[in-house]
Order: C-alpha cells, then structure tokens, then sequence
C-alpha cells in the first residue's frame, strides 16, 4: 500500500473522529450536563432495557474506532512501544467505564456520576492526543 493512501486515510479518519469528538462533548453538555447532579438526573430515569439498548451499540461503534485508531498508532515512531500500550490500555479503560457507569448511577450509586464524567473527557481527551500524535507523525514521515 503506498504510504500516501495511508498517510490520506489516517487524515480521513482522523478528520472524522475529531467531528465526532466534538459533537459527542457537545450533545454530552446539552443532553446531560458536566455536573454530577445532572448525569445522576438523566441517568435515574432510564430503565435497564434502555441503558442496555444504548450500550450494545456503543460498544460495537466505538470497539472498531478504537481498532482502527490502534492500528494507525503501531505504524507511528515513538521512543518506545511502552507508550502506545499505555494510550492503548487507557483508551479501553476509560471507554469501559464511561459506557458501563450509568448502570449503576441508575441504581443511585453517585460516585459513578463523577467517574461517568472523569471517563467520558478523558477518553474524548486521550482519544483526540491519540490522533494528534498520528496526524503530526504522518507529517513528519516522507
């Protein structure tokens, strides 16, 4: 595969993910809210069925973002491959507790309103580094 095909859709990609990481913090803030009581608010009043609904294809959606996004971060430089295990092992980490916490802030455990809100801008932060460090390396290479 030429390395420009590649270097377009790591771009292309890319591109796309920063939109979404944008519309993703913004429906967030005017569907939820970035406070604690808000995310316990919207959260109480969903059943189970609902929570799961939503979850399921969260879970398909953002696995194969992150597989895409993972596979274009082996391909990039670093000092060390420690770094992109740590990126890797952080991004599914933070995606799993941003997608399972609202099931117990339904059943009123509040810490998780905060861990929900902790997750969600982490990942939405760590996600859009992740993709800064390919897009400036795609620059860099020839």
């Amino acid at each position: 595969m030429p390395a420009r095909f590649v270097r377009f859709a790591a771009v292309a990609f890319g591109s796309l993910i920063f939109v979404q990481l944008f519309i993703g913090a913004l429906l967030f803030y005017l569907l939820i809210g970035f406070s604690a009581q808000d995310v316990m608010e919207y959260y109480r009043i969903k059943s189970f069925h609902g929570l799961i609904e939503t979850l399921i294809p969260h879970l398909l959606f953002i696995s194969i973002v992150l597989m895409a996004t993972l596979h274009f971060l082996a391909f990039v430089q670093t000092k060390e491959n420690v770094d992109k295990v740590r990126l890797s092992h952080t991004l599914f980490v933070l995606f799993l507790v941003d997608q399972t916490s609202p099931i117990a802030i339904a059943q009123g455990v509040e810490i998780f309103a905060y861990l929900k809100i902790g997750a969600f801008l982490g990942f939405e932060l760590v996600l859009g580094w992740v993709w800064m460090i390919i897009f400036t390396s795609s620059l860099k290479s020839a």
